[in-house]
């Protein structure tokens, strides 16, 4: 019997249980379960899940960007002005993304080119964008868009499976090939595992951290046009503090804080399980200060058990129970 090997069940496993559990019971006991309760779900966990996997690459690699929830807001503007001067989707779409990757493209070069620590840098970028939304015309405010803009958020398939759902899952499954297959995904892993070990092994970690930083502007701009175009009016500030959705949802998939180890795959279940915990919410009529501090008591949570040697524990539990 010592010779069977014990199977390891991996977190995601557990994770996974207690997102479902969650589902079910919101499903079978509030609106959730109706038509237009899946679809709003599902636009949701749609930006919410392009945005996550922008943070996962940056915490990756030992990074944090606090400024994209405000930089989400100002590439949703630009997306929203263009469209109201009566362009089309292939003109506003492109303006978001190359919105996002300017804006996450200088919080790279403070990183990688002044040596700013990426909290700092994105601290202060915060700010600035504060500032730039008090300064765009009437207040960062956009109103009166007509389907040119809202056509992509407001379609959906048999009336509750929304279009922007299957952008996300498209995109998902790109990063996720990336991630688990491609060179770049491995040097991620590398560089936020041990910086100095990557440099012996010919990895510029300045190099990879820049990409990701243009990699996140991109996805930070496609996440705007999934979590605006549902919407006729846009506002710049909607998502100031929407960073801390996107952190919640990649450590409590997994993803070490301080860098290298993390599994895609977790970080959306980890959106999965942090829109459900919103929703819950919602339903049970409590203020937005509630889901403020729920995301702050995961994450801590999240930090703790990432930062704590499980084995040790499992260890002290063992010698306790003989």
């Amino acid at each position: 019997m010592n010779n069977i090997k014990k199977i390891k069940i991996p977190g995601e496993f557990y994770l996974s249980i207690f997102t479902f559990i969650g589902f079910i019971l919101l499903f079978f006991f509030t609106k959730f379960g109706t038509a237009a309760g899946i679809n709003s779900f599902l636009k949701d966990v749609s930006f919410l899940l392009i945005a996550a996997i922008a943070l996962y690459l940056v915490i990756l690699t030992g990074n944090i960007d606090i400024s994209a929830g405000t930089m989400m807001g100002l590439c949703g503007y630009m997306a929203a002005f263009t469209a109201k001067a009566g362009m089309p989707i292939y003109v506003f779409v492109p303006i978001a993304i190359v919105t996002g990757i300017l804006l996450a493209g200088f919080n790279g070069i403070l990183v990688t080119k002044f040596n700013v620590p990426s909290l700092v840098a994105t601290l202060a970028m915060v700010n600035v964008h504060l500032g730039l939304f008090i300064l765009l015309p009437q207040g960062g405010w956009v109103e009166g868009l007509e389907t040119n803009f809202t056509a992509l958020g407001s379609f959906s398939f048999f009336g509750f499976f929304p279009l922007v759902f299957i952008v996300a899952s498209f995109v998902f499954a790109i990063f996720m090939w990336i991630v688990r297959n491609h060179q770049f995904g491995k040097k991620l892993f590398a560089v936020g595992g041990n910086g100095n070990a990557a440099i012996l092994a010919g990895i510029s970690p300045k190099k990879v951290v820049m990409k990701v930083f243009l990699l996140e502007g991109a996805l930070i701009g496609i996440a705007s046009i999934l979590f605006y175009t549902p919407k006729s009016v846009v506002q710049a500030n909607a998502t100031y503090g929407m960073e801390m959705l996107f952190i919640s949802s990649v450590v409590v998939g997994g993803t070490r804080i301080s860098g290298g180890k993390g599994k895609i795959v977790g970080t959306a279940i980890g959106v999965v399980l942090i829109s459900l915990i919103n929703r819950a919410m919602i339903f049970m009529g409590l203020q937005d200060y509630y889901s403020y501090a729920a995301q702050g008591i995961i994450i801590l949570v999240a930090v703790l058990i990432s930062g704590t040697d499980m084995d040790k524990i499992k260890v002290f539990f063992r010698r306790s129970a003989a």
